[in-house]
């Protein structure tokens, strides 16, 4: 068997979780971490509650800079999920706190019309991120895409559904949180935190175009200013929601099962 023959030949099983030999971080993924950890620092300097959030949101910038392996479309199930749990440990441990601890901000709701703004502004954040809504209601954008294991999608929508309320917890309600004298700079680097954490996991994750990175830092600049100025994380959270409903619909219709039946 010649050698180019060799690199055609596809594995029997799934790739290992990790692929230690290629860890490395590269400039970008390096400074992606790096600001995280700064907002973690920061969070653990307000001491209280704040503390233990930095402590997850330093936890979890380790955990989700593991070497996994990638392409991830090779990986196990459980491998997978493994993975996504990792990323999930800031958000869903927030959440947690926020219901067990009952801050007087997170129960705090504004006027009925800030959650048509929240919504509104869902709406122009995934209009801006360009998805192609008309094939993606016909179902031709998940064709073209083509089909997903069934355990990864169910991950990304796992994901997208539990998300929202933490991340809202983590990088936007800090800032009513906060002592009056911090809260301004520490929003401002929640929202440069929130960006970055984004571009920590090794792998493209459809990441790195200029639209992409415009959509994420006018996501972080909208949510923080919806918080800012209704003094309540609910209208963020709408439009978090409204943002990912899209990408929930488009995995759920990509998934399929190992035999390939959707």
């Amino acid at each position: 068997m010649t050698t180019d023959q060799q690199t055609q030949v596809t594995p029997a099983g799934p790739d290992p979780t990790f692929d230690w030999k290629a860890w490395r971080l590269d400039g970008g993924r390096t400074a992606a971490a790096a600001c995280v950890l700064a907002y973690a620092v920061a969070l653990w300097g307000q001491g209280g509650s704040l503390r233990w959030a930095g402590v997850a949101v330093g936890v979890e910038t380790i955990l989700v800079g593991l070497p996994w392996r990638v392409p991830r479309r090779r990986r196990s199930g459980p491998s997978f999920w493994a993975e996504t749990s990792a990323g999930m440990l800031v958000p869903v441990g927030a959440a947690v706190l926020a219901v067990v601890s009952g801050p007087s901000w997170f129960g705090d709701s504004p006027a009925w019309w800030w959650y048509l703004l929240g919504a509104a502004a869902g709406i122009a954040l995934v209009l801006l991120g360009g998805m192609n809504l008309r094939a993606l209601v016909s179902g031709d954008l998940a064709f073209l895409y083509g089909p997903t294991p069934r355990p990864q999608a169910l991950a990304r929508v796992t994901t997208s559904l539990l998300s929202p309320t933490g991340e809202e917890v983590v990088f936007r309600g800090t800032y009513l949180a906060a002592p009056a004298v911090a809260a301004g700079p520490l929003g401002l680097l929640a929202a440069a935190a929130f960006v970055a954490r984004h571009h920590i996991a090794p792998g493209a994750n459809r990441r790195g175009s200029a639209r992409a990175t415009v959509t994420e830092v006018s996501a972080a600049a909208v949510l923080l200013g919806l918080t800012v100025a209704s003094g309540s994380i609910l209208p963020a959270l709408v439009a978090h929601v409204v943002n990912n409903a899209p990408s929930i619909v488009f995995e759920l219709q990509r998934e399929h099962d190992e035999g390939g039946t959707p």
